[in-house]
């Protein structure tokens, strides 16, 4: 009895063995490279005709040796009643169905953004299973998001994957913009007291060729694009909402129009606060930021400690009036809270936000912001004679 039961496991086991092989033997979807088409950057358009849905997919390019111009990309475009519906239909043109797992970079029409609701036109690309959440968001300030995509890349010959770089490290170079990714684009586009923005991105000529470039901030409300900041207001709106890390801040020596002092940002750190009397907001926002001297056009010495303090009063002057600008042409102009004072509200205080909400428009419009800044310059980069 006991010889019968073991061999009844060594057989129940042997068995189990043997599934394992064909359960654990590989991938149950696995696809060659040579079976699927990989979807770098994506262009949502809107045909001009139609009205359909016009999508451009830049795709890598496989049928070129890859040791002599490194890997390249194609265009592939289709048409449809919807965003998947032009997905689909994009297999019509190419024997591969394409592949999105790997795609960097999703960029809008200044059309599309503008005309229609925005939560509606990302529905497809949060709910499909291959695409990631991190893709990056920008907004062509071209006729067509297409001519983005369509336009060669200085540092790079797939274009999606350059554009996604520039922006991701702009806030640290230039601060002239901020990486937006689609989880962070359905967060704000559902939350309290907030605005959604965008980096904007337009096509310049480099050296006689059609290059792309950063270009500021696109300002939402209600889901659809309003307008544009420039690069410097931009940064002004990063300062605004403790996004600032890294960048330049330029400041005259003399207090006329002419910057000749260059300050390179190391840190910023922005407190935000508000209290309501008297049936009134007040926001209140301090920055204090360090910087490193990195250029001096007048100066041909070593800046003393008086030369030095006036240039960090002039600087956190000018950041002051810069912020400020920034918020009275956002509120004048657009009427939108990018800057996310209601969403500060709606966070510290919920049942002061319940008041206020349903007019917050208003509201935002005839806020009161009181902006105070501090600069602190850390290092001079004194030149010495050798």
């Amino acid at each position: 009895m006991v010889a019968r039961t073991t061999m009844i496991k060594k057989t129940a086991c042997l068995l189990l063995i043997i599934l394992q092989i064909f359960l654990l033997s590989g991938c149950w979807n696995y696809r060659g490279l040579n079976e699927m088409s990989v979807v770098i950057g994506i262009a949502v358009d809107k045909a001009p005709d139609s009205g359909n849905y016009q999508l451009s997919f830049e795709i890598t390019d496989i049928s070129t040796p890859i040791k002599d111009k490194g890997v390249q990309s194609k265009i592939v475009e289709s048409e449809g009643k919807t965003v998947f519906d032009a997905v689909r239909n994009a297999k019509k043109r190419i024997h591969n169905k394409l592949y999105f797992g790997q795609t960097q970079l999703v960029v809008f029409s200044n059309e599309i953004a503008h005309s229609e609701d925005f939560s509606g036109v990302i529905d497809w690309f949060l709910r499909d299973g291959e695409l990631r959440e991190t893709i990056c968001v920008v907004i062509s300030q071209e006729k067509t998001a297409r001519e983005i995509i369509s336009s060669k890349g200085i540092g790079q010959s797939i274009v999606s994957n350059e554009i996604r770089q520039i922006v991701e490290t702009d806030e640290d170079a230039t601060a002239s913009t901020s990486a937006v990714e689609f989880y962070q684009v359905f967060n704000i586009l559902r939350a309290e007291g907030k605005s959604l923005t965008l980096p904007e991105i337009h096509n310049v000529v480099n050296n006689d060729e059609t290059v792309i470039e950063v270009n500021g901030t696109a300002v939402f409300k209600e889901n659809k694009l309003v307008g544009y900041l420039t690069s410097d207001e931009s940064k002004s709106f990063l300062f605004a909402i403790d996004e600032i890390k890294g960048g330049v801040l330029t400041v005259s020596s003399e207090g006329d129009d002419r910057d000749d002092i260059s300050l390179e940002i190391s840190k910023n750190s922005t407190k935000r606060s508000f209290d309501f009397k008297d049936d009134k907001i007040n926001v209140s926002i301090h920055t204090d930021t360090t910087v490193f001297l990195d250029e001096a056009m007048v100066h041909n010495n070593a800046l003393d400690d008086k030369q030095t303090a006036a240039l960090e009063d002039a600087a956190a002057a000018k950041l002051e009036n810069d912020i400020t600008l920034v918020i009275q042409r956002v509120q004048s102009e657009y009427g939108s809270d990018i800057f996310g004072f209601g969403n500060m509200i709606y966070k510290k205080d919920f049942r002061l936000w319940n008041q206020l909400k349903d007019t917050w428009d208003e509201q935002f419009i005839a806020l009161e912001v009181d902006v105070s800044s501090d600069v602190h310059i850390v290092n001079t980069g004194e030149i010495e004679k050798s």
